[in-house]
């Protein structure tokens, strides 16, 4: 399989209204256990382990939304280290891992004081010059090609499921007060991972995102931001920063990488 190289660059803000930051992310090269420590721009190979970023976002109240999604970014991180030691990674051992993360959230939210968390997952495997997307809930992939972006992910929400349907507007189900109801949590009893798959281009970019940064910044600004030739550290700054200037309801995470 041939391989590339992936840059990538995070950060999270707990924003300027929530006590605590509820959202949780992570980078990590697979087939060494090389985990993003913070501060500089990481570079790594895409071939045999591959690389996993992985943004997830909790709900539930208290600090019950905090450990939900430490639990569910702990649980694929630690779930996929094990995998790759016996096979290569894909799609469907993404997948399974996933699906066995979030029966441990489920198990850890009987406890009362975690009664009914949950948590979005939104992780991207980077193996050679193919990503796998998968989804739980409205946390969002882009890919940015050739100046353009565009949404990989689909919002599991109950917003958009009647824009599906033809019954809301695009624009009613932004303002809709509904917006926030998600319809596939991390935890539930069972979920359905949606499961994507890109062939990439050198020059391609990724963004990752909680929903702190979409409900407050569009496409298009994101794409001005985000898409090359820009530092990837310098955009997911000024993303952050640009989501604090719009009120910054929600904790937001951004993870913006570059296949080279």
């Amino acid at each position: 399989m041939s391989g590339a190289v992936v840059r990538a660059f995070g950060q999270t803000d707990r924003g300027l209204v929530r006590e605590a930051n509820e959202d949780s992310f992570t980078m990590a090269e697979l087939s060494k256990a090389q985990r993003w420590q913070g501060g500089t721009t990481a570079e790594w190979p895409t071939g045999k382990g591959g690389v996993l970023l992985v943004v997830s976002d909790g709900m539930g109240g208290a600090k019950a939304g905090e450990v939900a999604s430490a639990l569910s970014v702990e649980g694929v991180l630690g779930g996929m280290l094990r995998a790759v030691k016996d096979k290569a990674a894909d799609g469907e051992m993404l997948r399974r891992v996933i699906e066995v993360a979030s029966e441990k959230v489920h198990e850890a939210g009987k406890r009362a004081d975690r009664r009914g968390m949950g948590a979005t997952l939104t992780a991207v495997l980077l193996n050679g010059m193919t990503a796998y997307v998968a989804q739980i809930g409205d946390s969002r992939a882009y890919l940015i090609r050739g100046g353009v972006i565009g949404q990989v992910t689909h919002d599991q929400s109950y917003v958009q499921m009647l824009v599906d349907a033809g019954v809301m507007t695009p624009a009613e189900a932004e303002a809709s007060p509904r917006k926030n109801i998600i319809l596939q949590v991390m935890g539930q009893q069972m979920v359905r991972v949606v499961l994507g798959r890109i062939s990439l281009a050198v020059g391609d970019r990724l963004l990752l995102c909680s929903d702190g940064l979409t409900n407050v910044v569009d496409d298009a600004t994101i794409n001005a931001i985000a898409k090359p030739p820009g530092d990837l550290a310098k955009a997911a700054n000024a993303l952050i920063s640009l989501t604090k200037e719009g009120g910054a309801p929600d904790n937001v995470t951004v993870i913006v990488a570059e296949i080279a």
